[in-house]
């Protein structure tokens, strides 16, 4: 070995061995792995990562790699690039060549067109470098301009560890899909910024730790319990994702259902109001073991996933019988509009699993905004060029059905089960709106129960899923046990559809 090559090596022994002691030791005790070992827990064994920016900082022994390693590497014999934190150096902080690092890893995903994964685990930027100079054309700035920039073009994965604050906490919400790790949090202050701006005395986890961002805010759509759980979600997302926007999902080997075709009859009540699990239907449809819910804890009464049918990724967008009675509520429009939005960006076709009262109504709907949040619903719906398929399940009432890409909404084919309810309002509701005076003018109440039967009867039968069959409000009733396999015909059917939109720049409803 000559002396050139000597010193390299030696050089790149010492920068991979990160930060000082301390750093390392700080790493443990939060129960985190040193980032190199995090990688292993990602890309292929008999392939290593390869390694970008090493040298940054050369010279400087207190900043090896400047606190980030970035570079590309393969899951499952797919290239990925990636950019990691490296907390034992400065606690993962952003300086002028970090930023520089993650900047030009982007800007490599872009120009190979492949996925880029983020692992964050970083305490923000660092002030002394970044004073006055962070709003600078090539700044750290840039790095959130590329996120938006290559949003819909490349997939964006990330996965959070520790507490990020400020800037780093826009790096995760700005990934298409985000695990976050259990004991996590991220925020636009830190508990400590928090109290000396505003004086509100909050721990992190309080401020944006699991909990608030899987249940309230609806920002991450994953969560787990260790380092190679978000592994492994990862790897499991990436598996239902193309390249890039002009690659379609890869196909893999078909699967039968976990639960028999034949028993979607049992599983679906008789009654129109009684709930039940909408899990449980989709695991009769879809391949086995291949249903992955996106934000599983945030607006339970819609489930939206991926899954494959036949081998072939589908997303689905169920509306929850067992959760508000399948209401459509404000986060659930938003959850629906970013999940379509998604799959539409990346070729994933649409299914969508109908069983729905319709909106929320109510003083609290409304100023939450329902009708703000549920309009994107209906744009995203409105605007997905993807193949789309609606399945009639039960109820179908009011504005419901035009969020779940009914008839009117263009979608390739309308299915019915012959459990279906196609109405702008349940009988309940609507004999009480049309014939509230005559109702309220029988004094008998015997006389009156019999009258609101009889009305509801008749207003019943006026939207009998036969009789819409019959009017061509639905393209075809199918039988339950056979909604699998005519889901996987039609689906391919329309694989190779086009459709296209009236020009123009892009909506401006999202």
């Amino acid at each position: 070995m000559g002396k050139r090559e000597e010193k390299v090596l030696k050089e790149l022994e010492r920068i991979k061995k990160g930060g000082p002691l301390k750093g390392h030791e700080k790493q443990k005790q939060a129960n985190k792995l040193f980032v190199r070992d995090r990688l292993k827990l990602f890309f292929d064994n008999d392939e290593p990562y390869t390694e970008t920016g090493s040298f940054a900082r050369n010279g400087d022994s207190k900043l090896p790699a400047d606190g980030v390693v970035a570079g590309s590497g393969k899951i499952d014999d797919r290239t990925i690039f990636f950019t990691a934190n490296d907390f034992t150096v400065k606690a993962g902080s952003i300086g002028k060549y970090h930023g520089e690092k993650l900047i030009r890893t982007q800007e490599a995903a872009i120009r190979a067109r492949k996925p880029i994964l983020y692992l964050v685990d970083s305490s923000g930027g660092r002030i002394d470098e970044a004073a006055g100079h962070h709003a600078d054309k090539g700044s750290g700035g840039k790095l959130f301009y590329l996120h938006s920039i290559m949003s819909g073009s490349v997939p964006q994965i990330g996965v959070l560890y520790g507490s990020c604050f400020a800037g780093t906490a826009y790096t995760p919400v700005f990934c298409d899909l985000l695990v976050m790790t259990k004991d996590s949090a991220m925020a636009i202050a830190s508990p400590r910024m928090v109290e000396m701006v505003i004086g509100q005395k909050v721990s992190a986890q309080e401020l944006g730790g699991v909990d608030v961002h899987t249940k309230v805010t609806g920002s991450a759509h994953f969560v787990a319990n260790t380092e190679k759980e978000a592994a492994e979600i990862v790897k499991k997302v990436l598996s239902y994702l193309p390249d890039n926007c002009d690659k379609k999902p890869l196909r893999k080997r078909p699967e039968n259902p976990n639960t028999n075709p034949a028993e979607i009859d049992d599983i679906i009540p008789m009654e129109p109001n009684k709930p039940y699990d909408i899990h449980k239907l989709i695991e009769a449809i879809v391949d086995g073991n291949s249903f992955l819910e996106v934000k599983k804890f945030y607006a339970a009464e819609l489930t939206t996933g991926f899954a494959r049918l036949n081998g072939d990724v589908v997303g689905i967008v169920a509306n929850n019988p067992a959760v508000k009675g399948g209401a459509i509520f404000p986060d659930s429009s938003e959850k629906g509009a970013e999940f379509i939005w998604f799959c539409d960006a990346f070729n994933i076709p649409l299914l969508y699993l109908v069983d729905t009262p319709g909106f929320m109504v109510g003083k609290a709907a409304e100023r939450n905004g329902i009708l703000k949040r549920g309009k994107k619903f209906i744009f995203a719906t409105s605007s997905a060029t993807v193949p789309r398929i609606s399945v009639i399940i039960r109820k179908a009432y009011g504005a419901g059905i035009y969020a779940m890409s009914g008839p009117a909404y263009d979608p390739d084919v309308t299915l019915a089960l012959p459990s279906a309810e196609i109405a702008i309002m349940g009988p309940e509701a609507a004999v009480n709106a049309v014939y509230y005076n005559k109702i309220m003018a029988i004094s008998d109440l015997k006389e009156r129960e019999i009258t609101v039967k009889k009305l509801r009867t008749a207003y019943r039968e006026s939207y009998d899923i036969f009789k819409l069959a019959g009017e061509m409000t639905v393209d075809e009733i199918i039988p339950p046990k056979n909604l699998r396999d005519e889901l996987i015909k039609y689906f391919e059917t329309y694989s190779e559809k086009e459709i296209f939109l009236p020009k123009r720049k892009h909506g401006t409803i999202i």
